[in-house]
């Protein structure tokens, strides 16, 4: 049996048997709290009316609804990480939660149903399907560890994508069991050991032996794919082809349903909005990535902001920030809030491109050693730990320099020698450090004078040298990661966060009043 399909059945025969059971022991604790537990607090006792009977099985057809409505969207999967489980149950809540409160008013029972009652059954219904998705999910994970303790994936991948091919679906899936077989023109294996992967020919192979195998051969063709499939599968080997375009792989957000054919989107950073005067390109991160590798000549000595709710209100207020962040090649959406302002403007799908997010999956692509890099700004200090944390995590990363200006203003002569410097290194991205708006001012300055494009990623430098810690997974997925820096320091981040995220919805009510 193979693993995809034990998988599928053995979730979607569970997983919403375990939501009903956590439904209902939250809804009858939830009663008990308040008629027994909690009377005494209360002047008057409620009785409890079949009311309450009607509600429950509301929650239960809400809950049935979301989850066929959602298809594998709610599924716990083993691929998921313990924060999008979370996440995932949170989502359920708040609409279970919407869905409830508008069955309330519509039937007229808002004011014959506790809000003690509601309120409890929420909380607690959300801490215990958590804890027991979470407890799902490990039991069937060490189910599947079982089942395929001698079992392996398989990679096929050409010489050229070995170093660093491996690497990269490892990021991935870090606990994968890997084994790698290496095709050249020939399509015959070679037989060596390189970078911890045990590396063989596929005539080696025995059958049983692998759950699946990945096919990476970017320079391939069909037909030369398709024989490798036919390889495997006389080993009883079922594959898998990962989607390239030029050598690069486009993340699921860009696959889509388009005139009955499964399409790979392609913008051609054409999509434009506009949030306060700000012109922003409505892009996705693998498209981001894709584009600018490929147009790196066409882009050469421009730059690329990533602009948030700070510097776009900032660009509102200050026409040196606006002519900063207009001028540049793209301006990208490095925040929730200005993605969501988008996505109200017509046939609008923007999503968050944050500057870490684009750093991260650049430095991933760029494990072929195609696209070079130097990074400028920051301190010596955060430079070093951001040296040795790339050589460690990205390996093949071509870096061409790095190099911490003073922290004061440069005299002419100290800037043309910074340009030199960066000229003479020839890099292809020039990642810019030096915290907003200051570097979208620098960018702008150096204009046509690198023979790189820029990018200003700010605190990008210290989340990846680890000098910064960086919000958990979940609390990014609900838009809190601002919350989470505002914590970390909150004298100086105050007015950044609080004030500045409220003038800015203040302003987009304004705006779209005029409008």
């Amino acid at each position: 049996m193979q693993i995809e399909s034990y998988l599928k059945r053995i979730y979607r025969r569970h997983t919403l048997l375990l939501d009903y059971i956590v439904l209902v022991v939250s809804y009858a604790l939830a009663l008990v709290s308040r008629y027994i537990v909690l009377s005494r607090l209360y002047k008057k006792a409620v009785v409890i009316s079949t009311i309450y009977v009607t509600i429950g099985l509301m929650l239960i057809a809400f809950l049935t609804l979301i989850t066929y409505a959602g298809k594998d969207r709610f599924k716990v999967v083993p691929q998921q990480g313990k924060a999008e489980v979370i996440f995932d149950v949170i989502r359920i809540q708040f609409l279970m939660l919407f869905g409830i409160v508008i069955y309330l008013f519509a039937a007229g029972w808002s004011n014959y149903v506790s809000r003690t009652v509601l309120g409890l059954f929420f909380v607690i219904n959300m801490i215990l399907d958590c804890l027991a998705r979470l407890w799902y999910r490990q039991v069937v994970l060490h189910k599947i560890s079982i089942s395929v303790r001698d079992r392996h994936y398989l990679l096929v991948t050409d010489s050229a994508s070995s170093s660093f091919a491996p690497l990269q679906v490892r990021m991935s899936h870090p606990d994968m069991k890997l084994d790698v077989v290496v095709i050249d023109k020939e399509n015959i294996g070679t037989d060596k050991d390189d970078n911890k992967n045990h590396i063989m020919s596929i005539t080696d192979l025995e059958e049983g032996t692998y759950i699946k195998a990945y096919i990476y051969l970017p320079a391939s063709t069909q037909n030369e794919i398709f024989e490798i499939v036919r390889r495997l599968e006389d080993k009883g080997i079922p594959s898998g082809i990962i989607l390239t375009a030029l050598g690069d792989r486009p993340q699921l957000r860009n696959l889509s349903d388009d005139m009955g054919f499964r399409t790979l989107n392609y913008t051609a950073m054409q999509k434009k909005g506009n949030v306060l005067g700000v012109n922003y390109t409505i892009s996705t991160i693998s498209e981001a990535v894709f584009y600018i590798r490929h147009h790196l000549e066409k882009l050469r000595g421009q730059y690329i902001c990533f602009s948030n709710v700070h510097t776009t209100v900032m660009a509102h207020d200050r026409k040196d920030v606006l002519e900063a962040e207009n001028s540049s090649a793209f301006t990208f959406t490095d925040g929730a809030p200005v993605a969501r302002a988008l996505r109200h403007q017509e046939e609008s799908d923007a999503v968050r491109l944050a500057g870490p997010d684009f750093m991260k999956e650049m430095l991933i692509s760029s494990m072929d050693g195609k696209t070079s890099h130097y990074f400028y700004g920051s301190s010596e200090k955060t430079l070093n730990a951001l040296k040795a944390n790339i050589e460690k995590t990205y390996p093949g990363v071509v870096v061409k320099g790095y190099y911490s200006p003073p922290f004061r203003e440069l005299t002419e002569e100290e800037n043309q020698q910074i340009i030199d410097r960066i000229n003479a290194a020839d890099a292809d991205i020039i990642w810019v450090g030096l915290g907003a708006p200051r570097q979208e001012k620098w960018m702008l300055e150096h204009k046509g004078k690198f023979r790189g494009i820029m990018m200003g990623v700010g605190a990008a430098f210290d989340f990846h040298a680890g000098t910064i810690k960086r919000a958990p997974k979940w609390m990014q997925m609900l838009s809190l990661e601002w919350f989470y820096r505002l914590l970390q320091d909150p004298v100086r981040l105050f007015k950044r966060y609080l004030v500045t995220n409220i003038r800015f919805l203040w302003l987009l009510i304004v705006d779209n009043k005029v409008e």
